[in-house]
């Protein structure tokens, strides 16, 4: 179904833009990590920010590339029985485990989040180390990555719909996915 595949195509796009972006955010881990190597061995002056500063940098990079993840199949996945499935079933797998496990997990997960960044931000909340950063942008960082990886879900569950409806539309044979024959 055409509209299925533009919202795909739209969604997957977006990911694919933002995971590039923020991909750069590791490049800012790496510099502060360089920055405190040099400062604590060389000049035998640690700073009391760069722990904070690369643990906050690495996980919004982790929740903020999530989404890049799933799109790309970056997560690790035991397929040992699930590979010994018929292509119809594993799509319908797919589409009942992303309705029981993932849909409740986002849904769950993204209003809570959020309420987390709001407090942050509207309380000017800091952290406990003797830096005492201020947490309102790791905490909006969770949010956005939380709601990019859960519009990636939705992306990944119109693809298994759409495979399924085409595969019935065309008598029981693997639908064409992308320019190459689909899954048999």
């Amino acid at each position: 179904m055409k509209a299925i595949k533009m919202i795909c195509k739209g969604i997957d796009t977006f990911t694919e833009w933002t995971g590039r972006a923020f991909s750069f955010i590791s490049l800012l881990t790496m510099a502060v990590i360089i920055f405190e190597v040099f400062m604590r061995r060389i000049l035998n002056q640690p700073q009391i920010w760069t722990q904070d500063m690369i643990i906050m940098s690495f996980g919004c990079y982790i929740i903020l590339i999530s989404a890049f993840g799933f799109l790309r199949k970056s997560f690790v996945a035991v397929d040992v029985v699930y590979a010994m499935l018929p292509a119809l079933a594993r799509h319908i797998l797919h589409i009942v485990t992303y309705l029981l496990f993932f849909v409740p997990f986002s849904v769950e997960l993204i209003p809570v989040t959020y309420s987390f960044f709001i407090r942050a931000y509207t309380t000017h909340e800091l952290g406990y180390s003797v830096w005492s950063p201020v947490t309102w942008p790791v905490r909006l960082a969770l949010f956005l990555g939380m709601l990019f990886l859960a519009i990636q879900g939705v992306s990944e569950i119109l693809k298994h719909v759409d495979w399924v409806i085409e595969y019935f539309r065309n008598g029981r044979k693997a639908p064409e996915i992308a320019g190459k024959e689909g899954e048999k």
